[in-house]
């Protein structure tokens, strides 16, 4: 099983050194160091190259991932560390290339700059994967390297009743499994926006929403029923999304949510409350691929020894 892990030489790609660490040492996978770089660009005369720029980057490159390699040891000198080394105009649909040639389970980036602390920030090159990544997308918010936890100890799946449901949450109970870790359903009941404020109106909108509670229970036991093992299930409510997660205990978590229900099949194309889920979570937080089948993890390819 192989990790791919998105290197850059600002401080938040320490971010994803360090979550991606902490992945494969408890899957027990290895880590491969990716760095994508901008494609050489044709010099004056017709097919010259300019060898200067593409010296300056190999260099470059070699020095990051040296140092990216370097830093892994740190955290931990068992760890099996393969490179890869892209050139794409996307550093995103770069990553999503190497993990595919590289047969990886994973791939892992750091937050966007500019974002707040404690939470992921998205950019170009997450954006890419969110639309188009094969495998799943693991992203790391903003200063996780400075606290990281000793390990994951539970994987939260973001679970609502519908087509794939059944899937994402068996997928993710699996990985969970896979990283010895607890494993929790997490249901979020968004309450509707108030329209009027008549006491008749907002006595109709509390049965709904008492009806909206029940049904979400209901859906997450019977989920729950259908999984294998010890699986924990909750409901919370917000306002909003962001409102609804910060309800919500965490410890020492990976959040797990689904693709949308369109775009490709077995790419990873993030819908409207998958993204808001990315955007507002206080963990790292794992996007599956549309269609993920629930023995994913099994049928990835073992590390070369």
């Amino acid at each position: 099983m192989r990790i791919v892990v998105g290197c850059r030489p600002e401080p938040r790609g320490q971010d994803a050194l360090a979550l991606g660490a902490l992945l494969a040492r408890q899957a027990g996978a290895r880590v491969v160091l990716a760095h994508i770089r901008p494609p050489a660009q044709p010099g004056a005369g017709v097919g010259a190259v300019d060898a200067e720029w593409r010296a300056f980057l190999r260099e470059q490159t070699d020095r990051l991932l040296d140092d990216a390699e370097r830093q892994l040891r740190e955290r931990d000198p068992d760890l099996p560390v393969e490179r890869a080394i892209g050139d794409n105009r996307g550093s995103g649909r770069g990553l999503a290339r190497i993990a595919e040639e590289h047969d990886a389970a994973l791939v892992v980036i750091g937050p966007a700059p500019g974002g707040r602390a404690g939470r992921v920030a998205l950019g170009s090159t997450a954006d890419q994967l969110l639309h188009g990544s094969p495998v799943p997308v693991v992203l790391a918010p903003r200063g996780f390297a400075e606290h990281p936890p000793p390990r994951v100890a539970r994987c939260t799946i973001a679970y609502q009743r519908a087509a794939q449901s059944a899937q994402v949450a068996a997928c993710g109970v699996a990985f969970a499994r896979l990283l010895d870790a607890d494993a929790r359903l997490l249901t979020l009941v968004l309450r509707p926006v108030r329209l009027y404020s008549g006491r008749q109106h907002q006595a109709a909108e509390q049965q709904v929403m008492r009806s909206v509670r029940e049904q979400a229970r209901q859906d997450l036991a019977a989920a729950i029923a259908d999984l294998d093992g010890v699986v924990d299930g909750e409901t919370v409510e917000g306002d909003d999304v962001r409102a609804a997660l910060d309800a919500v205990t965490w410890a020492d978590d990976l959040l797990i949510c689904a693709s949308g229900t369109v775009g490709p099949v077995k790419r990873v194309f993030v819908g409207d409350v998958s993204h808001k889920i990315v955007r507002n979570a206080r963990t790292p937080v794992m996007v599956l691929p549309r269609g993920v089948r629930a023995d994913a993890w099994r049928t990835s390819a073992p590390s070369a020894p």
